[in-house]
């Protein structure tokens, strides 16, 4: 077993180590060049070129890692029926379940840390690449916002700010409003001046006004300096052109859609649909490879063509159907958690309907 489970392993790696490097190769090279007229026109150097396409290589590598998977596992299989391999391992008293759960297992592992991958390494990479091309093409984003207002449900507050300045993650004119259980105000916090905490995670707030209300009296306080754990919503959510979920720290992303469902649903089913696109692309991979264990490879004779033919296919359909189900779900049509389940149950029933074609088409020429 540990000969099999050896040679399926290092095949399928091989497979799909060398159709990443070529499909990563292909979209690099469609990056540079659909970038290249801007790059001649803003001067930009060859080091500079190389480091913001250096830069593409994580999201490159997610984007092309499922219709790679589904080759490559197409690919090793194919060959296997079609070099009368599975005979052996039956004839061994080995089952084909064997093989492909071995395969399964493996891809799950991959899928596991693909996901911690992309949720770091990706993640990083994109926001980097960003502020590359914004450098060389002198594209200035102002990250500086006015007239916040956002509703912290975990904290049972409300933040209001006449402006955010991004360069040192400070508030100006800030009012916290705290509320009790029954949504009754029970405090009331002005500061002209707030400042992000690193360290602590949380808003230290300078020249601040308090008042407290105790049974129907106010309690008013004065402080130069005031700090509360309680008062943490992320700079992330108070900044202009925050929505970007795609490179938004994770636990920022969640707080700002836990509190953009409450302030703005329609935006929400916008922003929901992005961030649930993000997190389900790293398994991708796995369903692709649960598809390529579901096909029929009995009498395949031409393996390469098949295997590409059966990738293209299903990554064509499963595409167009994520994007016509995230358009609708952004139009609040559909629940978004619906809409993206449903493209990988269209693609996932792509086998069966593809086998009984095939079998159907058997009985007519027997």
């Amino acid at each position: 077993m540990k000969i099999l489970n050896k040679y399926i392993i290092s095949s399928l790696l091989k497979t799909l180590v060398t159709t990443l490097l070529l499909t990563i190769l292909i979209l690099l090279s469609v990056d540079l060049f659909s970038n290249f007229d801007s790059y001649v026109q803003n001067d930009v150097s060859l080091n500079q070129i190389l480091a913001i396409t250096v830069t593409y290589i994580p999201y490159a590598f997610i984007t092309v890692l499922p219709p790679a998977t589904l080759f490559s596992i197409t690919f090793f299989l194919s060959q296997m029926f079609a070099n009368n391999e599975i005979i052996a391992l039956l004839s061994s008293g080995i089952s084909i379940k064997t093989v492909y759960k071995q395969i399964i297992f493996l891809m799950g592992l991959i899928t596991i840390l693909t996901f911690i991958f992309n949720e770091n390494i990706v993640l990083q990479s994109r926001i980097n690449r960003e502020k590359m091309k914004n450098q060389v093409f002198n594209i200035n984003y102002n990250l500086d916002n006015s007239n916040i207002g956002l509703i912290d449900s975990v904290n049972n507050n409300i933040i209001f700010a006449n402006s955010y300045v991004e360069k040192n993650k400070s508030l100006f004119n800030v009012i916290v409003v705290q509320k009790d259980e029954s949504g009754n105000i029970t405090e009331r916090i002005d500061a002209k001046k707030a400042v992000w905490d690193e360290e602590n995670e949380d808003w230290q707030l300078f020249n601040v006004i308090k008042s407290t209300i105790y049974d129907r009296k106010i309690e008013i306080n004065e402080f130069e300096f005031y700090e509360n754990p309680k008062i943490n919503l992320e700079p992330n959510l108070f900044r202009n052109l925050s929505t970007d979920l795609q490179t938004m720290a994770f636990k920022s992303a969640i707080r700002y859609l836990n509190v953009q469902k409450k302030v703005n649903l329609q935006l929400w089913y916008e922003n929901i649909s992005e961030f649930l696109d993000r997190l389900s692309a790293p398994f991708s991979a796995f369903i692709m490879t649960i598809i390529a264990c579901s096909i029929d490879y009995k009498n395949r004779k031409n393996i390469f063509l098949f295997s590409i033919f059966n990738s293209v296919l299903v990554a064509v359909i499963y595409y167009v159907s994520k994007m016509i189900f995230q358009i609708i779900s952004k139009q609040a049509l559909m629940n978004p958690y619906v809409a993206i389940i449903i493209p990988y149950i269209i693609i996932l029933f792509l086998p069966l309907i593809y086998n009984k074609i095939k079998s159907s088409t058997l009985v007519k020429n027997s």
